[in-house]
């Protein structure tokens, strides 16, 4: 009976879908050691070249993404100091609340371990296939009322896919271990703006690396 009433517990408690997966990755003490991240990201889409460059920076509460299509930047995303900018197509635009939520999980190299501190709220709805894999499915709702869908390797306690209206589907593979915790070093997007799934690969990623104010403008 008690190994039952366990077994229910596991699969109704977000909170252990969360650890589970933290375990996963490396543990909380080697996601602790990191600092910030730098991640470079590739594709080709229809023979374009598109680059990804990401900094998070949980030590200093700030983040940036960059889109370059063939060299040229199409699109910049800023948050630091508490404000976010956002410039595409060499015009900046306002940047709405609900997105500047949403970026101030990305200051984060690993943002799950802090969820409930940002006040989101976490529901379990059972199991769904991913790729042939049986996977938890997990609801994130922020305080703004943004919700997400994460879905969760039972097998494996990884990170599968992640949905949303905003950013659409992206699903994570090719989990590899570099310093000690593990990165899905692929990405494959997929949205209603595109005709095809992108697929993106991790070129470099950096940990704990020294970033200056310049990074943030």
């Amino acid at each position: 009976m008690s190994t039952d009433n366990a077994e229910v517990k596991t699969l109704n408690d977000p909170e252990t879908v969360i650890s589970n997966y933290l375990k996963a990755v490396g543990g909380k003490d080697n996601i602790a050691k990191i600092k910030n991240s730098v991640i470079t990201m590739e594709a080709d889409f229809q023979g374009t070249v598109i680059k990804i460059k990401g900094i998070s920076d949980s030590e200093n509460e700030r983040m940036v993404q960059e889109t370059s299509i063939m060299g040229n930047i199409a699109q910049r995303t800023v948050l630091a100091n508490g404000k976010a900018t956002l410039i595409a197509m060499g015009q900046e635009q306002v940047v709405p609340e609900d997105m500047i939520q949403s970026l101030k999980a990305q200051v984060y190299v690993f943002p799950e371990e802090h969820y409930q501190e940002m006040g989101y709220d976490l529901e379990l709805q059972g199991t769904e296939d991913i790729e042939g894999e049986e996977a938890h499915k997990l609801v994130i709702t922020t305080s703004n009322n943004m919700k997400t869908v994460e879905y969760y390797s039972v097998a494996s306690g990884l990170k599968l896919r992640t949905s949303s209206d905003a950013a659409g589907d992206i699903t994570y593979s090719d989990y590899e271990e570099v310093d000690g915790v593990k990165f899905p070093m692929k990405m494959t997007i997929k949205n209603p703006m595109m005709p095809m799934a992108l697929e993106t690969k991790v070129t470099s990623l950096e940990f704990n690396q020294e970033l200056s104010d310049e990074d943030f403008k």
